[in-house]
């Protein structure tokens, strides 16, 4: 059900409230980050914004692709341990997870090469269905790469963390013609988690549905989603059910709150996603986007997940050469109820 109740914030860009500038103008600005590797091409980063409760950021390849994926985001405690040595152990403890572990965010587009008669596939891996493989990836630390995987125990303190990835897009009935060009670079500092995605079809496809900069939240976290033109959607329901939002595409903000005072500080929390040149990313005025209702709605698909959807692709044929961008970045941090209006 829809509410259109403007919340009384502080409003900016063309009269939109972009919830990622607000939490920031509310949060502390972190002296510095933490970072540690958990594995080959897994990584975790700490973005303290009050005191020592930090945004928990996780980030990782999927089972059977490359795809390095912005995996998950949750609220942590930064505990330091001294050691017997006398030195000491930087480590996060949970509070509860925000954005829904390994739900993509970034993209994900259904693709067939034209006039196959293939199965529709997503780009990047479904259902334990691998599509994206990588011709060159780098993740840094402060600019110094990465190239020893042995998982860590302890965080180490840096400035920001990158990721870039160039991979090619494979659909598996045909993998020795690659169906796209994918470059992807994930930058983590504290301004939060920015991520920036070019899509490049190398021959022509049928894409069944596709969609850029998803928002997942975790449904014990969620209750509510807000957007920069001031609405406010119910996000409660658990029963596959879908909202379009009376905002369609024009929304360049949003944000998942939890409203009712729980033990663990939730209500003070939000995740927050702002889209980065809304044109491209929601391919506005293109043919081939979601006609049949909003471009943006909201998926209550069960217990565990709430999910915004701009679907900016359906029932489309691309042509080689046509190229997709999603940019944007998401925020987790503290704006109590008091200052939410």
């Amino acid at each position: 059900m829809n509410e259109r109740q403007p919340l009384s914030v502080n409003e900016g860009g063309q009269g939109q409230t972009d919830y990622v500038r607000l939490l920031r103008e509310h949060n502390d600005i972190p002296e510095s980050l933490y970072a540690k590797v958990t594995g080959d091409r897994f990584i975790e980063v700490l973005v303290p914004f009050k005191g020592t409760c930090c945004a928990h950021y996780g980030f990782g390849k999927n089972p059977n692709d490359d795809f390095i994926l912005f995996r998950d985001g949750a609220v942590s405690d930064l505990e330091r341990i001294t050691l017997p040595t006398g030195g000491y152990s930087l480590t996060a403890v949970k509070r509860f997870d925000v954005l829904l572990p390994w739900s993509n965010k970034e993209y994900a587009i259904c693709v067939s090469p034209v006039e196959t008669g293939y199965k529709h596939q997503w780009l990047p891996e479904h259902n334990q269905v691998g599509t994206v493989f990588a011709v060159k990836q780098r993740v840094y630390f402060d600019n110094i790469e990465i190239t020893d995987w042995t998982k860590r125990e302890t965080f180490r303190s840096v400035e920001s963390v990158r990721i870039e990835q160039s991979m090619l897009g494979i659909h598996p009935d045909d993998p020795k013609d690659p169906v796209a060009e994918i470059n992807c670079t994930h930058t983590v500092d504290r301004n939060g988690v920015s991520v920036c995605s070019a899509i490049k079809w190398l021959r022509p496809v049928s894409i069944r549905a596709g969609y850029g900069m998803m928002f997942p939240a975790v449904r014990s976290f969620a209750d509510k989603l807000a957007t920069s033109l001031g609405h406010l959607y119910e996000a409660t329901a658990a029963d596959g059910s879908r909202t379009n939002l009376i905002d369609d595409d024009r929304s360049i903000s949003y944000a998942f709150m939890h409203t009712p005072e729980g033990p663990d500080g939730q209500h003070n929390i939000v995740a927050a996603m702002t889209v980065r040149n809304i044109a491209k990313t929601f391919r506005c005025g293109q043919t081939g986007r979601r006609t049949n209702n909003s471009v943006v709605w909201l998926e209550h698909r069960n217990e565990s997940i709430q999910k915004l959807y701009p679907q900016v692709y359906d029932n489309y044929n691309a042509l080689p050469g046509e190229i997709y961008e999603a940019a944007g970045t998401y925020y987790i941090g503290e704006l109590p109820a008091v200052k939410r209006g």
